[in-house]
């Protein structure tokens, strides 16, 4: 008998976790930290029991500051234990955009250190960092709450039900690969439903949890670096980053040799020549790509392995997974028709969540019944096989997924319009040389405002509001918004516009180089170079990007170096001053020893493109 106490039945979130606490594997390591199995749990014990002590159990919803820390980790299943649902919270948001998600959600209490300042309905959960108690307890009807973007212009906060994640943990533990005991990266933000993911199948699996920094997070040549040493065998990310480290390792970066399972959700995955490479070089390592809106998670389930020259170019998703059914249907009707080949994506069965909290009209509108089952409208657009594996085919409406993050553009549109200068604002998605991004369109209420002003006034007024992924990366000003032949708004040719490559000025001094390629990657053709790049526009795979560029021609920064220095004067500063210590040298050697290294791998000739 371990030294965890254990109250009745434990959940099926936690009994897998409990059952591990006595077998000295390590769950978590941050940096210098590193936690066994029972550790951790001690940890977790610590803090249910200071969240019992104010008060919370069963049905309750616990504001969480999303800080990447392994008592982070722990207060989330703490959380679980008591029986209340963890609703993390980037402390970085707006506070007046914390406010309203803790109202919406009725969160009692708040844990963690990360608010610079706490939501003024919340009382603060102390707990000493030096405390370790038995855990014991059982999941309550909610397994968490995460805010999305709103249509209606208000985040809206998706209520998971315990068993419904419970049903996705098992499955997990029953794959022959994904059940395994692996080392795997906690590279998703707490705010998405992936990080639970990461953590509960992780941890009850006996395997190690691996938290990277912010910085290295953001980083993809840091990243890889953290990769390589911690012998990361699983990983789950986004199709943008997986991309941005396909590109990181052809350009010279650390090579990840204990990758064995690759996890890919959130947006449409392209099997790019990049991508094809970096698995040619990991010849045992399985491409698996997911699909599920985060009202129900993971749904369907998709495995790429074998020769990646023979990959699709745009894999499809999948066959359902045991315990959720799946309907094609036309018009949004559940009974329009059974089995169509192309059509709206309808999700059942025991995977869905119990609504939108404190939004009764929303749940029944995008939840409905048909033949006493229930049924989340999706909103995507699907088509399957003879054989029943889907294919994505995109949004049936004006939703968006930027940089794997789920966008209702009418809440940005909604922001804008609350701006005393703004009469009318459209946000589409634009597909530039960062890939796809944010565009506001707007009319203003005076004809003659300065285009440049109102474009910074309305980047501040969102920062304020709004989410850092919900901000517009350019602003463009109309006389009048066009039309499309039926009346509405043309959200099309506003989107309109292709990825051009970047141009490089070879032979010209370095600080134009440097200037010219900001100027390319933010359509800024007047940026000057004493010009904070993150005021207009500048984001981090627009960093990475750079970086990359930066990178095929020996001059190596960090993601973190941009942040510190985000202008071009200051970055040509730090790259000159390297390059006069020699240090820049010695990085470009060792990237091009790396690259000769992974051409070895890379297919030949005839191969993919």
């Amino acid at each position: 008998m371990n030294a965890i106490a254990r109250d009745g039945a434990c959940s099926c979130l936690l009994a897998p976790l409990l059952a591990q606490a006595s077998s000295g594997a390590i769950a978590l390591r941050a940096g210098a930290v590193e936690l066994d199995c029972a550790a951790f749990v001690a940890r977790a014990g610590a803090i249910a029991e200071a969240l019992r002590g104010s008060g919370i159990g069963a049905g309750d919803v616990v504001a969480l500051a999303a800080t990447r820390s392994p008592d982070t980790i722990a207060a989330v299943v703490a959380c679980i234990a008591c029986g209340a649902a963890p609703l993390p919270l980037d402390p970085a948001l707006p506070p007046a955009r914390i406010e309203a998600m803790v109202a919406a959600a009725a969160a009692r209490v708040a844990v963690g250190d990360g608010f610079a300042a706490m939501p003024s309905s919340l009382a603060g959960v102390a707990v000493d960092a030096n405390a370790r108690a038995p855990l014991h307890g059982a999941a309550g009807p909610l397994a968490y709450v995460l805010f999305t973007s709103g249509s209606t212009g208000e985040p809206k906060g998706v209520a998971m039900r315990s068993d419904a994640f419970g049903a996705l943990l098992a499955w997990h533990f029953a794959h022959p690969r994904l059940g395994r005991p692996a080392r795997t990266l906690q590279f998703a933000p707490l705010g998405f439903d992936v990080s639970f993911q990461e953590i509960f199948s992780t941890l009850g699996a006996g395997g190690t949890l691996v938290l990277p920094d912010e910085a290295q997070r953001r980083d993809p040549y840091a990243l890889l670096e953290l990769l390589a040493h911690e012998r990361v065998e699983r990983l789950f990310l986004p199709y943008v980053a997986l991309q941005a480290l396909a590109e990181a390792v052809a350009a010279g970066g650390a090579f990840p040799h204990a990758l064995r399972d690759v996890v890919t959700a959130g947006e449409a995955l392209h099997a790019t020549p990049a991508i094809r490479a970096l698995f040619a070089a990991l010849p045992d390592a399985v491409l698996h790509n997911h699909y599920g809106p985060t009202e129900s998670h993971v749904v369907t389930a998709h495995e790429l392995a074998g020769d990646p020259a023979a990959w699709p170019e745009l894999p499809p998703i999948g066959r359902a997974l045991p315990h959720a059914r799946l309907r094609i249907v036309a018009g949004g009707d559940p009974g329009s028709a059974i089995d169509d080949v192309e059509g709206e994506l309808l999700i059942g069965g025991d995977c869905l969540a119990a609504g939108y909290i404190g939004r009764p009209a929303l749940t029944a509108e995008r939840f409905v019944e048909h033949d006493g089952a229930r049924w989340y409208r999706s909103g995507d657009r699907v088509r399957a096989d003879a054989d029943g594996t889907l294919h994505y085919l995109g949004r049936l409406d004006d939703q968006l997924k930027i940089d794997g993050i789920r966008v209702e553009p009418a809440e940005i549109e909604a922001a804008l319009c609350r701006h005393p200068d703004v009469a009318q604002a459209v946000v589409v998605g634009a597909q530039g040389s960062a890939g796809r991004t944010l565009a506001a369109h707007v009319v203003a209420r005076d004809p003659r405002i300065d285009e440049t002003a109102l474009a910074a006034a309305l980047r501040a007024h969102c920062a304020a509001t709004l989410a850092p992924w919900l901000v517009p990366r350019t602003f463009a000003l109309h006389a009048a918004l066009p039309l499309a032949a039926s009346g509405k708004i043309d959200r099309r040719s506003l989107a309109r516009g292709g990825a051009d490559e970047l141009r490089w000025r070879e032979g010209a001094p370095l600080a134009e180089q440097l200037l010219d390629l900001w100027r390319q990657l933010l359509d800024a053709p007047a940026l000057a170079a004493d010009a904070n790049l993150f005021d207009h526009g500048a984001r981090s795979l627009l960093v990475v990007r750079a970086l990359t560029e930066l990178r095929r021609r020996g001059h190596v920064l960090g993601v973190a170096q941009v942040y510190e220095c985000p202008s071009v004067a200051a970055q040509l500063a730090l790259l000159e001053g390297r390059a006069a210590q020699d240090g820049g040298a010695r990085e470009t050697e060792r990237g091009i020893a790396q690259r000769a290294a992974f051409a070895r791998f890379a297919p030949r000739a005839g191969g993919a493109r």
